[in-house]
C-alpha cells in the first residue's frame, strides 16, 4: 500500500507542483496580507494557524467551489457564517492533509528535492532563465522567509498534495458545505407576477405616413450613412529583397574552414561540487579546513555524491550529489572553467576558491559532439545570410523614405525613387473596414481626425514597412426616406413600445382592486399575469434576470425587472420556502455526480473521519 502511494511523487500527477509552488508570492501581493507573517491566529491539532495559512485556505475554498460550479460562480453571494464556516474547514482540511502527508511517508527527501527543484524552475527566481539563489534569497527574505522555511512550506504544500491525490480526489467540498448550498440554491419562492410582452405591444403598433415622416425629420441624425474612406499605400516588404541579397564569392567555404577550426573539442561537460560557504564559519582557515577535511574523504575513496549529501552547504544541490547539470561558460564562474579543462570522467578537482566559497568539482558526465556536415552549414549560413542582408536592405529604403516624407514628398514620388508601385483601396468605413494587412494602428490612423489627403505615413511592421496616404473621403450624408423606411418604422415603435410600457407600468401600479387589475389585463392581449408556487432560483419558468431580482428581495415586496428583450415583469414576492431534507438529499446526489468521475460528498472520503472530527481546533481572531 505504502508502496502504491509513494509512486504518486513521480509522473504526471507532480503537474500541480508550479502552482503550488507559486502560491505564496501571489498570496504575498494581496492586499490583506500584512506585515505579521509570524503572527498566528490559533492553533489545530497543536500547530500554529499563520496568515499564510488563511489566504491558502481562503484561495482554496473560493476554487473548488468554482471548479465544481463554475468560473461564474460567486463565493461572496454565500452568507458570511457560510464562507467563514467554509474558510475555517478548509482550514482544518489543510491542517490534517499535513499530518496525513507525513504519516503516510510522503513528506521525504524525494519530496524535498522535488519542491527544490521546482524552485529552481520558478522563473521568479530567474535571471535570464538561470536560476539565482542571491535572487531567490532576496525574495523570500523580503517576505519574511529564510530559504529552509521556504523550502520547508513548499514541501508541506507538495506533500499534502501528493497525499489528497492518493487517495484520487484533487476537488473536494465538505459536507457541511454542501449541504448549506444545496439549502441556498434549492430555496423557493412563491410569486404573482404580470408580464408585459414587449415585443407582443410593438406588434400591435400602427405608424402612419405623416408620423413616419415626421419622426424621420426629427431624426435625421439616425439615418446619416457612415463616413467612407480610402488611402492609397506602398508595401516594403522583407520577402522581396531577399532575391536581392548577393553571397560573395568564397564566403560560405571560408566560413565553413572558421567554423571547424573554431570547432575544437566542443564537448558538453557535466559537472558536480560540494561547498563550503566561508560565511558560516568564524574565520577563512576554518572554512578552509572544513574543505580540506572533504578532500581527504574522498581521496580515501570516499563517494562524492554521499559526501555531497553530508558536507556540502549548497542547500540546493546537496541532496541530489551536487549535480550541477552541464558546464556553460556564461553561467559559471571563470575559477570552474579554469578547474575542469583537462579533466577525464569521474575526475575530481583541487580545492577551488571563490570569494565567500570553496569548492570541489567533479565530471560527472562528458558528451562529445560531432561538428555538422558542410551542407547543413553552408545552408544555415546561407540563410541567415539572406535574412540579415534583406532587412538591412529594406531598412535603407525605410530611412529613405522617412527623409523623403519630412521633406513633404508625396507617396507617388517615394514610389517613383523606390521604384514600388501604388495600390489603392476601396472605400472603407469604420465598421467594414477589411484591408489584408491587420493592423490596428493602420487603421487608427485611416480614420483619424489628425489624417489628411494626400499626406503619406509610414508604420513599420515585423518584416514590412508600409506608407499609407489619405485618397478621398466621402462625408456623411443623409440617407433618402425611402432607401431606410424600414428603420424608420422599426426605430418609431420602439420609441412607442417603450413609452407605452411605461405607461401601463404606471397604470397598473396605480390600481388597487383586483377586479379593477383583472379588467385592466384582460384589456391588452400582451399583458398576461400568472402565479407559481415554489419557483427555484435557476428555474426555466423565468428570465434568469427576473429570477436574481427575486432572490435579492425581501418575501411580501414588489420588484419591477426589464428583461434583456424589453418585457417588464412586476413581481409579488409572496414568500420563500426553505427546501425540505428529502431535497437537499437529493441536491447532494445530484452534485456528487458533477464534474469530475467523482465527487466527495463527505469529507470521509478524502480524510479518515476520526481524523477530521477529532481534529483539535483552536482559532481565534480570524477576519475573513
Amino acid at each position: 500500500m505504502m508502496e502504491s502511494l509513494r509512486n504518486f511523487l513521480t509522473g504526471p500527477r507532480l503537474i500541480f507542483v508550479i502552482l503550488v509552488c507559486a502560491l505564496p508570492f501571489v498570496f504575498l501581493g494581496t492586499s490583506s496580507i500584512g506585515s505579521v507573517f509570524g503572527a498566528s491566529f490559533g492553533t489545530i491539532n497543536g500547530e500554529d494557524v499563520s496568515e499564510m495559512d488563511l489566504q491558502i485556505a481562503s484561495n482554496t475554498a473560493v476554487q473548488r467551489f468554482k471548479s465544481v460550479y463554475g468560473d461564474d460562480f460567486d463565493f461572496d453571494m454565500l452568507d458570511e457564517d457560510i464562507k467563514s464556516e467554509s474558510i475555517k474547514q478548509e482550514l482544518i482540511v489543510q491542517k490534517v492533509l499535513q499530518s496525513g502527508a507525513k504519516s503516510m511517508g510522503f513528506y521525504n527527501e524525494r519530496t524535498i528535492d522535488n519542491a527544490k527543484k521546482d524552485i529552481i524552475q520558478n522563473p521568479q527566481f530567474q535571471i535570464d532563465g538561470i536560476f539565482n539563489e542571491d535572487v531567490f534569497e532576496a525574495q523570500v527574505n523580503s517576505n519574511g522567509y529564510t530559504k529552509e522555511v521556504y523550502i520547508d512550506l513548499m514541501t508541506s504544500l507538495l506533500a499534502s498534495e501528493l497525499y489528497r491525490g492518493s487517495l484520487n480526489l484533487f476537488d473536494f467540498v465538505t459536507d457541511y458545505e454542501l449541504r448549506e448550498l444545496a439549502t441556498l440554491l434549492e430555496k423557493k419562492s412563491d410569486i404573482k407576477f404580470v408580464k408585459i410582452s414587449y415585443e407582443g405591444l410593438k406588434n400591435q403598433i400602427v405608424n402612419t405616413s405623416d408620423e413616419l415622416m415626421e419622426f424621420y425629420k426629427n431624426n435625421e441624425i439616425l439615418f446619416f450613412s457612415d463616413e467612407e474612406r480610402s488611402f492609397k499605400y506602398i508595401v516594403l516588404d522583407q520577402s522581396d529583397y531577399k532575391d536581392k541579397v548577393e553571397i560573395p564569392e568564397d564566403y560560405l567555404k571560408n566560413e565553413y574552414e572558421n567554423y571547424i577550426l573554431n570547432f575544437e573539442n566542443t564537448a558538453q561537460t557535466r559537472i558536480s561540487h560540494i561547498m563550503i560557504d566561508k560565511n558560516n564559519y568564524a574565520s577563512k582557515d576554518l572554512a578552509l579546513k572544513a574543505i580540506k577535511d572533504v578532500e581527504v574523504l574522498l581521496r580515501n575513496g570516499g563517494n562524492f555524491s554521499d559526501i555531497a549529501n553530508e558536507y556540502s552547504e549548497d542547500f540546493v544541490t546537496k541532496d541530489i550529489g551536487g549535480d550541477l547539470e552541464y558546464f556553460e561558460k556564461d553561467i559559471f564562474p571563470v575559477e570552474f572553467e579554469e578547474a575542469i579543462n583537462g579533466l577525464e570522467l569521474n575526475q575530481t578537482t583541487d580545492i577551488v576558491e571563490l570569494e565567500d566559497t570553496f569548492h570541489i568539482l567533479k565530471v560527472t558526465e562528458i558528451n562529445v559532439q560531432e561538428p555538422l556536415s558542410e551542407d547543413i552549414i553552408k545552408s544555415e549560413l546561407t540563410n541567415e545570410l539572406i535574412e540579415t542582408e534583406s532587412l538591412a536592405l529594406m531598412d535603407d529604403d525605410f530611412d529613405l523614405l522617412e527623409d523623403m516624407i519630412i521633406n513633404n514628398s508625396s507617396i507617388e514620388q517615394i514610389s517613383d525613387d523606390l521604384l514600388i508601385d501604388v495600390s489603392t483601396t476601396e472605400l472603407y468605413t469604420e465598421s467594414n473596414y477589411s484591408f489584408y494587412i491587420n493592423d490596428n494602428q493602420i487603421k487608427d490612423y485611416i480614420f483619424s481626425i489628425d489624417s489628411n489627403l494626400d499626406e503619406p505615413y509610414a508604420f513599420e511592421l515585423n518584416d514590412k514597412v508600409i506608407v499609407v496616404a489619405i485618397n478621398s473621403i466621402s462625408e456623411p450624408f443623409l440617407k433618402p426616406y425611402e432607401q431606410v423606411a424600414g428603420d424608420v418604422g422599426e426605430l418609431l415603435s420602439q420609441s412607442k413600445a417603450n413609452e407605452k410600457i411605461t405607461l401601463l407600468e404606471n397604470e397598473m401600479q396605480s390600481i388597487e382592486g383586483s377586479e379593477d387589475r383583472t379588467a385592466f389585463i384582460e384589456t391588452y392581449n400582451y399583458v398576461t399575469q400568472d402565479n407559481f408556487v415554489d419557483v427555484k432560483r435557476y428555474s426555466s419558468l423565468l428570465p434568469q434576470e427576473v429570477l436574481n431580482e427575486i432572490f435579492n428581495s425581501m418575501p411580501n415586496s414588489t420588484i419591477n425587472v426589464d428583461t434583456i428583450n424589453g418585457d417588464k415583469y412586476l413581481v409579488e414576492i409572496i414568500n420563500f420556502n426553505q427546501p425540505e431534507e428529502s431535497e437537499i438529499n437529493e441536491a447532494l446526489e445530484q452534485y456528487g455526480a458533477f464534474g469530475q468521475e467523482r465527487f466527495a460528498s463527505k469529507m470521509s472520503e478524502i480524510i479518515n473521519e476520526d481524523a477530521f472530527q477529532s481534529a483539535r481546533v483552536n482559532l481565534n481572531n480570524l477576519a475573513f
